[in-house]
């Protein structure tokens, strides 16, 4: 992606979070219930507003799927080759919560794949940008980058991130079976957070047994692979895929380069199929 058009990304990406604070300040969040029974906010559809208005400007050749907007038949989109897919504020719940886990995620999707990724957390102005093959980039509001390096991770335990607020019995079940043969960790935190806790070298997987959506994992998807990981679906241990006719993802498992190796596959494996 052109330099130039990287950074009116970031821009973007900045103001959309500067909206979320705002709201977030104002605490005044006039919360409602969608039709999938999660909550939205005030701030989730100023970052949409925002998001959208900025990627047509820049890219007006490019669809872009979106979380708070009407989702294009799968008669529509299975034919696009490349699209923006963005959730404008992922830990909405978080957001409602104030506990500052929030952040917004936008992904560029080439076929069935994240070919760029952007996950940034709002409070703190900064964020990670990642485009295949190139490494995992932090910036902050300023435009301000740093070259991530990929972590060098010496620990007897295997840590796995897990939802703050999503935390499922059958993720449970697995970390308990894991445990038989592992000494375990927990690191709960909030949205997208969890893979870059990966990407920054403090979590060795993340472990999915429960609804999520492919606007909540496609930006730090494309990062844990960058840095020699993998995300694989429960029923068939193959890559996770976008675009499907169903948006919500099957359960998965994100592994880091430590843990993506044959013999931890296979006891992964065992565990989720007895």
């Amino acid at each position: 992606m052109e330099r130039s058009k990287q950074e009116k990304i970031f821009q973007l990406l900045a103001a959309a979070g500067e909206a979320i604070v705002e709201v977030y300040n104002s605490k005044d969040f006039a919360a409602q219930t969608k039709a999938d029974h999660t909550p939205v906010t005030r701030a989730d559809k100023a970052s949409s507003r925002i998001l959208n208005q900025g990627l047509k400007e820049l890219f007006p050749e490019i669809p872009i799927m979106d979380e708070e907007n009407p989702i294009p038949a799968y008669d529509v989109r299975k034919n696009w080759e490349q699209y923006f897919l963005i959730d404008p504020l992922d830990g909405t719940k978080e957001f409602i919560k104030r506990n500052g886990e929030f952040c917004i995620n936008l992904a560029f999707i080439k076929g069935t794949s994240p070919e760029a990724g952007w996950i940034y957390q709002p409070l703190i102005k900064t964020g990670w940008y990642c485009h295949r093959g190139e490494g995992v980039l932090e910036f902050n509001a300023k435009r301000e980058t740093t070259q991530l390096k990929q972590p060098m991770i010496d620990r007897d335990v295997i840590c796995i991130a897990a939802s703050r607020s999503f935390f499922k019995p059958r993720e449970a079940e697995l970390i308990e079976k894991m445990q038989r043969n592992f000494q375990v960790e927990i690191l709960h935190c909030g949205s997208s957070r969890k893979q870059v806790q990966m990407v920054k070298g403090n979590a060795d997987m993340y472990l999915k047994a429960g609804p999520c959506s492919e606007w909540d994992t496609a930006p730090g998807q494309l990062m844990v692979e960058e840095f020699g990981g993998a995300v694989l679906r429960h029923d068939n241990f193959e890559t996770l895929q976008y675009n499907r006719k169903d948006l919500i993802n099957p359960h998965f498992v994100m592994l880091n380069a430590r843990l993506n190796n044959p013999a931890f596959i296979r006891f992964l494996k065992e565990i989720i199929r007895e």
